[in-house]
């Protein structure tokens, strides 16, 4: 069968993605000698992503599950799907990983239970990544990002960036909420990057929705381009905000100013061994000094991410720890805007935007806690 390279293999050879496997099947094995059982299955699509270093169980972008799991013992790990599926995910999504194929006829198809029993054998026991307390136990070990995840996650960072800065720069008055929507969508399959969230809005929609689907809206003087893009499993979120009104108004102005300098608190707060929880306060404490004490009350403000859009938000009962090689997005907003990327926590305890704006784009500087934290500003188009 031949083998076509999958987006995220640009650059990954196969010795490194090997690597990686065993690097991950090794904490499934310490959490099922941990937990004391026999395996785990693992269905959800971010979990199949995040084990194969990338691979695609899914047939429709927005499911959960998909058609193949992945299921790890103490000595084995074997793809388990049906004859539809069973060669194409070998050999395209699970391409030189130690993995063997267990395929049942679709129209044969017998319960998981059954499958499993045969393997592991009568009396022993099992996980399932659909348990949520099992799901629990998984985030803790992607949340931990390899060499691998932090390679290919950069370059989805670029690329994210790239998309969206593109669209940006064409942005015309007139221009429709769903054409930008469209000409997301359409810069980041270029890419090979599935656009999960697209948020759109213009004017008084902007002013007024947190969460704005693309309508047949078009721009005035301002729009909002929300992007988040997912490659390998991996996932980068960012905002950027475009005025093509001759002058960029001084309300928008300020509130940028403001839910920049909340962004950047965040961004300051995010520090090894930092707890959610305090997080949270510092961002409310920096909404208050902004002069907009109420606006993180109309929406979450981000926090951990990964193989999920968010693998937890922060609010004042998440005491998650902040973690070195852990990744983040935070997202306050202010009515009218919003701003949001997204980082990676190095070793060392610096943090690296992943999806870094280019030179060209304007910046804000803030200095919270002496540490000074570069912000995109609105692109000022007049058009």
């Amino acid at each position: 069968m031949a083998t076509y390279a999958a987006p995220y293999d640009e650059g990954v050879d196969v010795c490194e993605r090997v690597e990686d496997f065993g690097l991950k099947v090794e904490r499934v094995r310490a959490l099922l000698r941990d937990l004391d059982v026999n395996g785990c299955l693992l269905s959800l699509s971010h979990n199949f992503a995040w084990l194969s270093g990338g691979g695609r169980n899914h047939i429709l972008l927005a499911s959960e599950g998909g058609v193949g799991s992945l299921f790890v013992n103490a000595t084995r790990v074997l793809l388990i799907t049906n004859n539809i599926e069973g060669q194409r995910l070998l050999h395209e999504e699970l391409a030189g990983l130690p993995i063997e194929l267990l395929e049942e006829p679709w129209y044969e198809s017998r319960e998981t239970e059954a499958v499993l029993a045969a393997i592991v054998g009568p009396g022993a026991t099992f996980l399932r990544d659909t348990n949520t307390a099992v799901e629990k136990r998984l985030a803790q070990l992607r949340q931990s990002l390899t060499p691998l995840d932090i390679k290919r996650y950069r370059a989805l960072g670029r690329h994210c960036s790239h998309v969206v800065t593109s669209v940006a720069d064409s942005v015309r008055r007139g221009d429709a909420e769903w054409s930008l929507a469209g000409q997301l969508h359409q810069r980041a399959l270029e890419h090979g990057i599935d656009a999960v969230v697209v948020l759109v809005a213009a004017d008084e929609r902007l002013d007024s929705i947190r969460h704005p689907l693309p309508t047949t809206k078009l721009v005035r003087e301002k729009v909002m381009l929300v992007l988040c893009g997912r490659r390998g499993g991996l996932i980068c979120s960012l905002t950027r905000i475009v005025c093509v009104a001759p002058k960029v108004p001084e309300d928008l102005r300020a509130r940028h100013h403001a839910v920049t300098f909340v962004d950047a608190t965040a961004l300051a707060a995010t520090r090894p061994g930092a707890i959610a929880s305090d997080i949270f306060r510092a961002i409310q404490n920096a909404y208050a000094i902004s002069g907009y004490p109420n606006e993180w009350k109309r929406h979450h403000q981000g926090g951990g991410t990964g193989y999920k859009s968010r693998e937890w938000k922060a609010d004042a009962s998440n005491h998650e720890i902040v973690a070195p090689l852990g990744a983040f997005a935070w997202n306050p907003s202010i009515a009218g805007t919003k701003s949001e990327d997204t980082v990676l926590l190095l070793a060392e305890g610096q943090l690296e935007v992943l999806t870094q704006a280019p030179m060209s784009w304007p910046m804000l500087r803030h200095v919270v806690d002496g540490i000074e934290i570069a912000r995109p500003d609105i692109l000022h188009r007049p058009s």
